[in-house]
């Protein structure tokens, strides 16, 4: 099965390398730039993301709904700039995505940290988010932040942590 990676950014010259080098594995990566004026475009040209350049903001949503509207793949995975993809993590969405029984989308615990320490209460531990999901099954509501994923069928839930600075 292919996979596509989605993100968009804005001036994530800071973290989006760590991004994309996680996911290098996957068959396509699809970067929606909001017009950033640091290196976030250098970076993602340099590894070979497919950037796309859009200046005007129409919202979390809506620019991730561009993103994906780009996507080719069988399966599309969305991670923002500051987010990174583990060994364990990719080998588990791999397994998920080539089963003969996968849901239509995957819910990932996020593991967040704050000023270096990874949170482990309040809500932030695990923190469930839907991203990896097999292309029609699944769009991003038209939030202007605060989007969420809007699923037909059967969301399932891997063990293994997304990384989230």
């Amino acid at each position: 099965m292919k996979l596509s990676v989605i993100i968009i950014t804005k001036n994530a010259g800071a973290t989006v390398r760590r991004c994309l080098e996680s996911v290098a594995w996957a068959d396509q990566t699809i970067v929606v730039d909001s017009g950033s004026t640091d290196n976030t475009a250098d970076i993602c040209t340099e590894l070979g993301a497919q950037l796309t350049v859009n200046s005007d903001w129409p919202g979390f949503g809506l620019q991730k709904n561009r993103a994906l509207d780009l996507a080719t793949g069988d399966w599309v995975f969305s991670i923002d700039a500051d987010e990174w993809v583990t060994p364990e993590l990719r080998a588990e969405m791999s397994a998920a995505i080539n089963s003969e029984a996968a849901a239509p989308a995957y819910a990932i615990p996020r593991r967040s940290s704050f000023c270096g320490r990874y949170m482990q209460h309040s809500g932030w531990w695990p923190d469930h988010v839907v991203r990896l999901f097999r292309r029609g099954s699944a769009r991003f509501s038209d939030d202007q932040a605060h989007e969420r994923l809007i699923v037909t069928g059967v969301t399932r839930k891997l063990r293994q942590p997304l990384m989230h600075e």
